[in-house]
């Protein structure tokens, strides 16, 4: 899967949210970016997103964390443009976001 065509947009995994199961104190990492295979969870791959300016490393994605305080089923975004990290809110529903997921399918 390539990088969002628009600038800082992460690439739609799925436009559908993922039903998981969550353990009460252990840490979850949520990807940011999109392009991990281990959807919805960060497996890495935001580092290949990384590029030098000014002599700095910039990594514009980074996992995110989620630690629960019970033993709990979510659904988690796969769209990556919910408004409620990392949990659905309906964003994948939005034409703009369906739009680029079929834009990303056919490159």
């Amino acid at each position: 899967m390539e990088q969002s065509p628009k600038q800082n947009l992460p690439v739609v995994a799925a436009c559908f949210p993922l039903e998981v199961e969550l353990k009460a104190g252990k840490t979850y990492a949520w990807c940011t970016c999109g392009l991990s295979e281990k959807q919805p969870f960060c497996d890495g791959k935001h580092k290949q997103l990384s590029y030098e300016q000014n002599g700095e490393t910039v990594m514009p994605y980074r996992s995110m964390p989620y630690t629960p305080e019970k033993d709990e089923t979510v659904w988690l975004c796969q769209c990556k443009h919910t408004k409620n990290p990392p949990f659905c809110d309906g964003a994948h529903k939005n034409a703009e976001v369906t739009a680029q997921f079929e834009q990303q399918q056919k490159a």
